[in-house]
């Protein structure tokens, strides 16, 4: 039943029970629109998927094709032409090293599944201790018990904290809000240092991985680190025996102008997952991409990986994945996006000069994030029972834009309110200037209720 374009059916069990939920109708390029005629420009992307946006018809015929030749094939029994093909794609885009991938259905499954290659790489190895995941403190790497374990996000992670495993974390790269208060580069990059000096504490036979976002997502709103944190955190990992996984779900793929987010500082991960924009929002894949030096071990001690789901290595969502990546090489879409990104971050930048609600722009690519502040000068967050964040969404909403919120805070650190502007790579420079307008009025309705 449809009641003023809202869907009561009274048997989904949504994410938020008190809310009503505009019905998508349809979509195309940048736009959406619910089932009043209402049009929404999509600044989210979704949630930093449709990066190649809405209504490609190519890949709806290639998984309609694939659909009616195998729509399924259990990984234990059988291989399919999508997934070698799809596999061979991606690690040929990927830096050198990177050569196998194993696909699964989301971003937690890609996690989780670096995970278990971690533990299982070091128990072939006879390093049979090492089994904790560093993790850090400003982060988010799935929703299942041991991604949650290795992240510090409070907001998902404190109800259930009897569960969850005693992964030790370190202070995020997020020099907006320095976890030691220190300003760059007179810190010597303290927040990279500190992973060597935790390794040392918990003792390094006992650490097989450091997980971590190159470009931090919805928990500090795309805050990029400073040049020197990753090679730093690659040494030290190297120098302990510690796997580097690359958690490049939301940040990889192009989003941040390289293939993968980490090309930006030079250094290559051990495992990087992918995910979000894989599927390009037509169909839930992920990928964990890994190095020869893992496969190797594998290959030479057990020769088989004890994991395993059931949608892994789907057909129809490999040959949708192929078509995506067809999709973003034939329209040269990797290469644009620093390009539209550098424009979106300057008409942000203008609205930061002329709101002084917007406490700092950061982010690379179109991967943006505005932080939303009491006040700009001593960095004061609003009180968390104002929900800032929210209200802004649904005043874009309301002016027919969509953006993605974050509400950052670990155990240690208060709430913050944070908007991310991610648009699918398509957007084009009359789009970007809709999407500012639509962002200014939106600020301007929220600080008239803010600040009176």
């Amino acid at each position: 039943m449809v009641v003023k374009g809202k869907l009561k059916s009274g048997r989904v069990f949504y994410r938020s029970l008190h809310k009503n939920y505009p019905v998508i109708q349809r979509g195309k390029g940048v736009f959406v629109w619910d089932t009043t005629g209402k049009r929404y420009l999509d600044a989210a992307s979704g949630c930093l998927v449709t990066n190649i946006g809405y209504g490609v018809a190519a890949v709806a015929d290639a998984l309609r094709e694939e659909a009616l030749q195998a729509g399924f094939s259990h990984g234990s029994i059988f291989t399919s032409a999508p997934q070698e093909e799809f596999a061979r794609l991606i690690t040929e885009q990927a830096p050198a090293g990177l050569d196998y991938a194993y696909f699964v259905s989301g971003g937690t499954e890609a996690n989780e599944t670096a995970f278990s290659l971690a533990l299982q790489y070091h128990q072939q190895k006879g390093n049979t201790r090492k089994w904790k995941i560093i993790g850090r403190r400003l982060s988010y790497h799935g929703s299942s018990f041991a991604t949650l374990s290795a992240a510090g996000n409070r907001q998902r992670r404190t109800m259930y904290s009897p569960l969850v495993m005693p992964f030790p974390l370190v202070p995020a790269p997020h020099c907006y809000r320095c976890y030691y208060d220190l300003s760059y580069p007179s810190c010597g990059v303290r927040c990279a240092r500190e992973l060597e000096q935790t390794i040392l504490s918990e003792g390094a036979e006992n650490i097989a991985a450091f997980i971590c976002e190159p470009v931090i997502g919805t928990s500090a709103a795309a805050s990029v680190p400073p040049p020197e944190y990753f090679p730093m955190v690659r040494d030290i990992c190297d120098r302990y025996d510690v796997l580097l996984i690359a958690d490049e779900v939301l940040c990889g793929y192009g989003r941040a102008g390289r293939y993968l987010a980490l090309e930006h500082w030079n250094v290559t991960a051990d495992l990087v997952t992918l995910g979000k924009g894989l599927g390009g929002g037509y169909t839930p894949i992920a990928v964990v991409l890994i190095h020869e030096k893992i496969h190797r071990v594998f290959l030479e001690n057990w020769g088989k990986f004890i994991h395993g789901y059931t949608y892994q290595g789907n057909p129809v969502s490999c040959a949708g994945g192929i078509a995506v990546n067809r999709y973003l090489r034939e329209n040269n879409l990797f290469a644009q996006v620093e390009l539209k990104g550098a424009l979106l971050r300057d008409k942000l930048v203008d609205l930061f000069n002329r709101y002084d609600i917007v406490g700092d722009v950061r982010g690379i690519g179109l991967l943006m994030g505005l932080e939303l502040v009491k006040d700009r000068n001593t960095k004061e967050s609003f009180s968390a029972s104002l929900g800032v964040a929210e209200r802004a969404r649904e005043a874009a909403m309301e002016e027919g834009l969509v953006v993605y919120t974050g509400v950052g805070g670990t155990a240690d650190v208060v709430p913050r309110d944070y908007l991310i502007i991610a648009p699918p790579f398509i957007i084009n420079e009359d789009e970007i200037e809709l999407l500012v307008q639509a962002l200014e009025r939106t600020l301007q309705k929220i600080t008239r209720e803010l600040r009176g």
